[in-house]
Order: C-alpha cells, then sequence, then structure tokens
C-alpha cells in the first residue's frame, strides 16, 4: 500500500511538471536582464562570480509565474492549496491554472521536503519591505541551520523573485543583509559566495571556490578567492581550508523561524 502511495505522488508530481512546462514552452526564452535591470532586482549568479562570463540565460516564465501574483499572502495561498492537492492525490490538470501556477522549484520541495518546507516574511535590508523567505528547517540536532530555496520581493505591486535555488544549492541568512549562497556537485565544483542584499539586489561581496580538473590525464582540484571585483586569487588546499574556516565565523546568523506550510 506504501508503495502504491509513493508511485501515485510520483505520478502527481510529474504531471504536474509536465503542465509547466508545456505553459512555459509557449513562452520565448530572454536572460534575466531582459526582464529587470541590476538595481531592478536581478541576482548575481554563480558563474559570474566564478568566471567573469556573460549572465546566465534563463526561462522568463518562472518569473513571469510570481508576477501573477499581487502580494505575498496571495502566493502563500497558492502554494498552500497546491500542497494540499498533492497531499490529497485530487489532481487535475486544471488545478494548476485554478489555483495558481507556482515556479517548478518550489513544486521540487514539495516533493522532497514537504515536512520541513516552510516561509516567513522579514524584512532583509531595513529598508521597510519586507522579503518573502522559503525555505526547509533545520535538523533537530541543528535546528538554526534553516537553508533557504527561494527569496521574493515586491516591485510595483508584483511579486517578483531575488533568487530560486537550484540542484546542489541553497543559501543561508546572516545579519545586515548578508546571504551566503552553497553550491556543491560534490565531485567536480563547490563554493561559497557571500552577497549583501539590498533593495531587491545581490551584490557579490567574496567567495571561495574548488574547481576539479583533469590535466595531463590527471584529475586534480584548483581552490581559489574571488573579491567583489571578481578578482582571482588561487590559494593551496590548506589556504582554501582555513579561510572557508574563518567566513563560516565572519557574519553572525540571521535568527528567525519559518512557519511550516503543513502545520497551517
Amino acid at each position: 500500500m506504501e508503495n502504491n502511495l509513493i508511485v501515485r505522488k510520483r505520478i502527481l508530481f510529474t504531471t504536474i511538471i509536465a503542465s509547466i512546462v508545456l505553459c512555459a514552452c509557449a513562452k520565448e526564452n530572454k536572460t534575466v536582464t531582459d526582464d529587470v535591470s541590476v538595481e531592478d532586482g536581478s541576482t548575481t549568479t554563480t558563474e559570474e562570480a566564478a568566471t567573469e562570463e556573460s549572465s546566465e540565460t534563463t526561462d522568463t516564465s518562472e518569473y513571469d509565474i510570481v508576477a501573477e501574483y499581487n502580494s505575498y499572502d496571495e502566493f502563500i495561498e497558492s502554494i498552500k492549496k497546491i500542497m494540499d492537492i498533492y497531499e490529497n492525490h485530487d489532481y487535475d490538470p486544471h488545478d494548476v491554472e485554478q489555483y495558481g501556477r507556482i515556479p517548478y522549484s518550489i513544486y521540487w520541495s514539495i516533493d522532497q521536503h514537504a515536512d520541513e518546507f516552510g516561509y516567513i516574511q522579514m524584512d532583509i535590508d531595513g529598508d521597510g519591505v519586507d522579503e518573502l523567505l522559503l525555505g526547509r528547517i533545520g535538523s533537530e540536532e541543528a535546528p538554526d541551520e534553516t537553508d533557504i530555496d527561494n527569496m521574493y520581493t515586491l516591485k510595483d505591486g508584483k511579486v517578483v523573485p531575488v533568487f530560486e535555488s537550484e540542484y546542489y544549492a541553497y543559501y543561508q541568512l546572516y545579519e545586515d543583509g548578508m546571504i551566503d549562497l552553497h553550491f556543491s556537485d560534490s565531485t567536480r565544483y563547490c563554493c561559497v559566495e557571500h552577497f549583501k542584499y539590498t533593495a531587491g539586489r545581490m551584490e557579490l561581496k567574496e567567495g571561495i571556490y574548488r574547481e576539479g580538473q583533469d590535466t595531463d590525464g590527471k584529475y586534480g582540484f584548483h581552490y581559489y578567492y574571488s573579491d567583489s571585483a571578481l578578482q582571482k586569487r588561487e590559494m593551496t588546499e590548506k589556504e582554501y581550508d582555513d579561510l572557508r574556516d574563518e567566513l563560516d565565523h565572519k557574519y553572525n546568523k540571521q535568527k528567525f523561524k519559518l512557519h511550516l506550510f503543513k502545520e497551517e
């Protein structure tokens, strides 16, 4: 019986995602900068910080989806209703439109971490405007280790994304508007980037990186540090480990508690 339940939930999740993909395919792909300028709330990406290459392209359907909402409360209610549909296995494709669409990354959180998935509205940068954070509460052993997956702000009466996490990535919130991005694919590349958040804008302050490379048939790691001007400095493994430990204690973690969707 339990296996059948899991299979049904997986089918439901796949069907919901397929509905979103079909909607997304009808829209034109653009770069992030086509929709939002830096001052208007764009987010510096890991690739930009690490490689100085051009901006990462993304499907603007994700941006368009949240822009359908005029308030955080409206957005939160849609997430709750879709979670109820998912949990009750009573899914009809029309329900996606009926209860409002939500980004793929949120469906992933519902599928993988429904019991720990929560939200909070709080003013991150002290400008008088609350941001909306979606994430996962910490374990019993580390209750303060709250990982943030998505963050939104309000612009011109619409909900707009500051960041929406991808595979292998999560964010952590610190005092004074500092936000850390943690990314790791375990075998090849990992980084910790420290951003200053101000009025919808994420500005890279510094980051450390470990990158696997195959040189002359030998696989090894290269370590480096990058400042806000994207100036790289190579390091030894020991220097990397020492600096990572130093940066872990450089900023004070923000104390807050997510409201769990499943408890409301």
